[in-house]
């Protein structure tokens, strides 16, 4: 081997060897590394870091169904169908809810300040057009005769006073002629002579009243006595002027004393007779302006004044005869003609005003409707006439403070409570807070508020529902549970879970209330098949069950409970219109639920609370009703199936337990009975 290639050799070992060493020593120390940066402790995130991870996404739910949460903003409520909303976070206040801009224009949510001033309340009736029995002349025969000619042949012919009627001939009334001229000649002879001239002047006064009793007028008995009147017949003359309404005879009839003859009546004034509930009276006040319209003249208002109002409510219909004078001196109106007739009354803090416009009159004590400018006599009775101040019809309505008044969607019922929401003003995000308020009357679309709220304070009327269900479910106090707690389920309004009180009730009323709850049943089934004739026969059988109640044994909260769904039930005038009856039907639903939370009820099938959140202009509204099919009688078929089964009620005693959610209510099948438009 040479040299040259000994060398090489020798370095090529020596590269091989050196290498080997280095890469090895790489290795190790990489290694150490490695293991040096796995054993070392983990680095601890940012705030920023940990805030991220720790938050929880954006939920969101129905203001309709607060139980339902989705993380999807674009979904829908499964159970409704509606546009869901943020959930909110919630303050610290138990009575608040604090809900962001977006959620509250999203719930459409609005608010109005509490406003003081007089509301007006209307009172409604229907009634029919009579003839003014002041007005009315009944002609009778006031001797026995034959009627021998009729010029009054039908019914219907206008007369004048004084207008000749009818010629009778009378054997009796010839023989009186025959008296009066024997002795007033008799007295003629006799005249001056002492004790004899007196005594047949006495028997010619005698002659002469005979006659007058007889009902001959002063100027035929002129005729007779002076042998003037040559005819065997005597004619009857019309004693006021108007219309005959009534004939008994016809020529050539017999009449004996006191049998009827002809009516006339002055249709110039008519009354208009009405019927107003018990609840409707203390709105009601003698002199009060009414306007009404009539079927044969659409769209022309009529006015007259209330001239009467029946002092005795009847036992039978729970009604007051109220009458209403109206001038015809037009002869526009006649009797018998049905009429719709309105009542105003501005509502003050103490209740209903007296206006001052019958200030300085003089009314006649028997007949009202006389009334003057100055003292006098009465046209009708000739009484002496009488301040009105004297009638307690006269009022100052500037001495009256007006009441605090909020409109009556701002109002939710339950039966018992009366709630409203009123908005936070010194809060950043809108927030709202549960009060309790004590109402007065109801006027219009406003409630007269004695209790609770203040001037300025702005309350929600439209959203309230919504708001009320975000505060039940976050376990607040709500309208449906004072006490809060119980989140996540719904209620009807008004209504707590708590058991029916019918162990502390008469069985005899439970019973007897049963025809009340059938008559209901029916009025809610024809609203829904769009039947108003039908309604309003239910209605009528509804107020027939409501008459035939007694109250005996019923006390404290059970007979409060009662009278205040009693109130609400009763149809105070058939409505014209389907959206009248529906108008109605509501105040009604809210009744006979409070009726069926508070007693219950016997009969062998349960009810069922349903609610429409598009009633009345998405304002929404229950009902009750048989079976879990949607049957709305609020949209009727239109939108038959809009709305959602609330709440049901098995029969009083039996095993089933009342469901107090949704979701026990049975909505085990989410699209049954949901059809919102």
């Amino acid at each position: 081997m040479s040299t040259k290639t000994s060398k090489l050799k020798v370095a090529a070992f020596w590269l091989w060897t050196h290498t080997s060493a280095a890469i090895a020593g790489l290795l190790i120390i990489a290694a150490l590394i490695l293991g040096v940066w796995i054993g070392r402790p983990a680095k601890e995130p940012t705030p920023e870091v940990m805030q991220t991870e720790a938050a929880e996404p954006q939920e969101y739910t129905c203001s309709m169904h607060p139980t339902v949460r989705l993380q999807d903003p674009n979904a829908k409520c499964p159970i409704c169908f509606m546009d869901l909303i943020p959930v909110s976070e919630q303050d610290g206040d138990s009575l608040s809810m604090s809900i962001t801009e977006s959620a509250r224009a999203a719930s459409r949510i609005e608010t109005a300040q509490v406003g003081r001033f007089f509301p007006t309340a209307e009172v409604r009736l229907l009634g029919k057009v009579t003839q003014d029995e002041t007005s009315i002349a009944r002609l009778s025969a006031y001797f026995p005769g034959r009627i021998e000619r009729l010029f009054v042949n039908y019914v219907g012919i206008p007369v004048s006073e004084d207008d000749h009627l009818a010629e009778i001939f009378s054997p009796e009334l010839l023989s009186a002629f025959a008296e009066l001229r024997e002795t007033h000649l008799i007295a003629q002879q006799t005249m001056g002579m002492a004790g004899m001239g007196e005594m047949n002047f006495d028997a010619l006064r005698s002659a002469r009243e005979k006659l007058r009793l007889f009902g001959i007028s002063k100027s035929q008995i002129d005729s007779v006595e002076q042998g003037t009147y040559d005819s065997d017949l005597l004619t009857i003359y019309a004693p006021i002027g108007g219309v005959v309404t009534h004939l008994s005879v016809l020529e050539g009839d017999y009449v004996q004393t006191g049998d009827p003859i002809a009516t006339v009546a002055d249709l110039s004034r008519l009354w208009l007779d009405l019927e107003a509930y018990e609840s409707q009276l203390a709105l009601l006040r003698w002199g009060q302006s009414v306007t009404f319209t009539v079927e044969a003249h659409p769209g022309e208002m009529f006015e007259g004044r209330i001239s009467f109002i029946e002092p005795i409510v009847d036992d039978r219909t729970r009604t007051a005869a109220v009458r209403v004078a109206v001038d015809n001196a037009d002869l526009r109106l006649k009797p018998g003609m049905f009429a719709s007739a309105v009542m105003r009354t501005r509502i003050g803090r103490t209740g209903p005003l007296t206006d001052d416009s019958f200030a300085g009159k003089w009314v006649g004590p028997m007949h009202p409707s006389v009334v003057k400018d100055a003292r006098g006599f009465c046209d009708i009775c000739g009484m002496d006439l009488v301040p009105a101040e004297s009638l307690g019809v006269v009022g100052d309505p500037a001495t009256s403070e007006p009441p605090l008044v909020i409109p009556r969607t701002a109002v939710l019922f339950t039966g018992r409570r009366s709630v409203v929401y009123v908005r936070d003003p010194e809060a950043e995000s809108p927030s709202y807070q549960m009060r309790e308020v004590t109402l007065g009357r109801r006027a219009g679309e406003f409630y007269v508020v004695k209790e609770g709220l203040e001037e300025g304070e702005a309350v929600v009327v439209h959203g309230a529902f919504r708001i009320d269900s975000a505060m039940q479910f976050a376990a607040k106090p709500s309208m449906m549970s004072p006490a809060g707690g119980g989140g996540g389920g719904h209620n009807h309004a008004g209504m707590t879970p708590s058991a029916p009180m019918s162990e502390n009730v008469p069985d005899s009323f439970l019973t007897s209330i049963e025809p009340v709850y059938h008559a209901y049943l029916a009025a809610q089934e024809r609203l829904a098949a769009d039947d108003l004739a039908g309604f309003h026969e239910a209605s009528t059988q509804l107020n027939a069950r409501l008459d035939a109640i007694t109250e005996l044994g019923l006390s404290g909260e059970s007979l409060a409970s009662w009278r205040t769904a009693a109130r609400s039930l009763r149809l105070d005038a058939q409505a014209t219109t389907i959206d009248a009856a529906r108008a109605h039907f509501e105040g009604m639903s809210d009744a006979v639920i409070l009726l069926e939370q508070t007693f219950g009820h016997a009969s062998g099938e349960t009810w069922h609370i349903a609610y429409c959140p598009m009633a009345f202009d998405f304002k929404g509204a229950d009902w009750l009703q048989r079976g879990k099919t949607i049957n709305n009688p609020y949209f009727g078929e239109s939108m038959l199936q809009c709305g959602e089964i609330r709440q049901s009620f098995p029969p009083t005693g039996s095993d089933m337990t009342p469901p107090s959610s949704q979701q026990d209510a049975g909505e085990s099948d989410p699209h049954e009975g949901h059809d919102h438009g």
